[in-house]
Parts: C-alpha cells; sequence; structure tokens
C-alpha cells in the first residue's frame, strides 16, 4: 500500500501542502491557521491513514519532540513509577518518551545513547550505572541535553535530581535504634554507586551518634546480578544463631523484597524479635503482619522535575546553568 504523504492530503483538501505542513507539525496557532481548518486537516490525515516520518521531521527542524530514558529496571516498580511521571510530565510538553532498561550495565547505557541519538531524541533520562561516567562526559562534551535522576556522580556537575540519601538513611535508623535494636544489621547493594555510599554512611553515622560500635559483620553487600543467592546466603549468616542481630536495614526496595520473601519462608518463628526496615517501600509492605518501616521516596516529583530541567536544558541551550536539586524522602507511621 502507498505511503499516504503530506501532498496527497493537500490535493484532496485543495490546500498547499505547506499548510498541510504547518497543522502537522503542531504550528497552526502560529501561522494563523483557523481552527476549523485545523480539524478538517487532522480529521482528513486520520481519514486517510497519515503516518508522520519522525526521523525525517527531525532531520529537518532539528527536534522530534521526543525524549530517550534510561533507567536501571523496568520491572522494579520504583523505575516503573519514575518513568510513568517522567511520560506524564512530558506529553505536557508536547513530548513522547522512549525507553530503556540498563539491567545495572555500563555497556547497556551506552548502547541505549547510542540508539537515542540515532533516532535524534532531542533529550535524555538517565539513571547512571556505576560505570557509566564516560557516557556522562561525552554527552556534557557534545553538549547534548542530559539529566540524571535517582544517581548522580559527584565529580560531575550537570542537571540532577536525586533524594537525600545520606539524611533518609540516617532518619531510618535512628527510628530503628529508637525502638531498642542494639544488633542492626545493613543489608547493602552495588555498594560501588554514590547514593548506595550515601545510605550506608548515613546508616554508620546514626550508630556513631547514639555510641554504638559500627560492627562490619553486620554490614553486607549484594549484587544486582546474583542478589537472590546472595541475600540468602548474608540473611543465613546473619540469622543462623538466634539472637545475633535485632533489626536489619535494608538499602532498597529489591533488596527488601527478596530478603523478605525469604526471611518468611525459612526464619518466620524469628521475625517477631528482629526489626526490618528498607529506605524505599513497594506496595506489598502494607500487606505483611510484621513490624516494619518504609521511607517513601518523592518519585512522582522527581520524575517532573527531571523532565522540567531538561525541557530548561533543550529550550536555553547554553544558557543554562546545571542544577543539583535533592528531596527530603518520607516516612509513613510505623506498622506495628
Amino acid at each position: 500500500m502507498k505511503k499516504v504523504s503530506l501532498e496527497d492530503i493537500s490535493k484532496e483538501l485543495g490546500v498547499s501542502k505547506t499548510l498541510i505542513s504547518f497543522v502537522m507539525n503542531g504550528r497552526a496557532e502560529e501561522k494563523r491557521i483557523s481552527k476549523e481548518m485545523t480539524k478538517r486537516v487532522l480529521a482528513k490525515a486520520k481519514e486517510m491513514g497519515y503516518k508522520a516520518d519522525y526521523l525525517a521531521r527531525a532531520m529537518r527542524t532539528g527536534k522530534s519532540n521526543t525524549l530517550g530514558l534510561i533507567i536501571a529496571d523496568i520491572s522494579n516498580s520504583f523505575f516503573s513509577r519514575l518513568a510513568r511521571s517522567i511520560e506524564n510530565e512530558a506529553d505536557k510538553f508536547g513530548y513522547n518518551v522512549i525507553f530503556g532498561s540498563s539491567d545495572e550495565d555500563g555497556s547497556k547505557t551506552g548502547k541505549l545513547i547510542d540508539v537515542f541519538r540515532n533516532k535524534k531524541v532531542d533529550g535524555i533520562i538517565i539513571c547512571p550505572t556505576k560505570s557509566d561516567k564516560k557516557y556522562i562526559e561525552n554527552l556534557q562534551k557534545d553538549n547534548y541535553p542530559f539529566v540524571l535522576v535517582d544517581r548522580y556522580f559527584s565529580n560531575i556537575s550537570c542537571n540532577s535530581v536525586v533524594v537525600d540519601n545520606y539524611q533518609g538513611s540516617f532518619q531510618l535508623t535512628q527510628k530503628q535504634l529508637e525502638r531498642g535494636c542494639k544488633r542492626l544489621a545493613y543489608i547493602n547493594f552495588n555498594s560501588e554507586l554514590t547514593h548506595m555510599e550515601q545510605r550506608l554512611l548515613g546508616y554508620k553515622d546514626a550508630l556513631k551518634i547514639n555510641s554504638i560500635d559500627i560492627d562490619n559483620n553486620l554490614i553486607k553487600s549484594v549484587s544486582y546480578h546474583n542478589i537472590e543467592k546472595d541475600i540468602k546466603a548474608v540473611l543465613d549468616e546473619l540469622l543462623g544463631k538466634d539472637g545475633e542481630i535485632d533489626g536489619i536495614c535494608f538499602s532498597n526496595n529489591h533488596t527488601a523484597y527478596v530478603g523478605i520473601k525469604y526471611l518468611i519462608n525459612k526464619y518466620n518463628k524469628l521475625l517477631k524479635g528482629v526489626s526490618l526496615s528498607c529506605f524505599d517501600t513497594y506496595d506489598y509492605m502494607e500487606l505483611l503482619q510484621m513490624p516494619f518501616l518504609s521511607g517513601k521516596q518523592p518519585i512522582e516529583e522527581m520524575g517532573k522535575l527531571a523532565v522540567d530541567l531538561i525541557m530548561q536544558q533543550i529550550e536555553e541551550e547554553d544558557c543554562f546553568e546545571p542544577q543539583r536539586i535533592i528531596l527530603p524522602i518520607n516516612f509513613p507511621a510505623l506498622k506495628s
């Protein structure tokens, strides 16, 4: 079937191809084309099955009205909610969003950046892995619009939207200690990432300020790619002897999900004496019949601000000043 062109639509309506182009590119109001004519053009285009060639439009206008989004794992509720927030906010600017998951693999981030740039996206929002620094520096060198979200590199000055990981973790640990914990374990995740380093530091400083010695045997690190195996191993080690610990801090919702599932299956009888907490939350936590404390990250606000920053960068080009926005996390009432 022959592809419908702007010229085909113009012949059907008896108007110029230029007028059709202005309407299809969203410039009808700018060119003072009447609302009635705009409706006629859009209706005829839909009737004829017109499909816009976005790549050709991007080459012609310099803009594709599309953003790229690279997150760690779209199946994780934190990232799926973040992606949805970004998509909703981008829509307000007339932008679409293309998604990709890095799976905490820097090489995948690099491939996705190449794909997005080849597709002429106007900017990229990135949740970087620990090895993405070189890709971020290349984007910066090329003056390509981008914003980091959830994570950042302390020695790169660029637009970023993150939460206060140190203070959030400090408060979470403090609340655990106030509940009587003396032997509080900490399960860390991808500890090389800046935001995870900050969460661990918050945990340690809360112990120090409460005159509790830091026991490195209670601090365990697990990897993204072996998370189930790693968490089972560290929990077996921590709970192998009754009374060894009286609390566990999970550094993110993924470690908490895997860890709590294993605890319920194998250590259910011990859980009455172990206080649990998680830096972030999952919907399932509302259903747990055990005491736990979780932080609530402002995900919707993070997504909105990330889009606002990248749109500012796209529109103002060299005239913007990089911003690092740091948001607090909240703590809902403790479930007892």
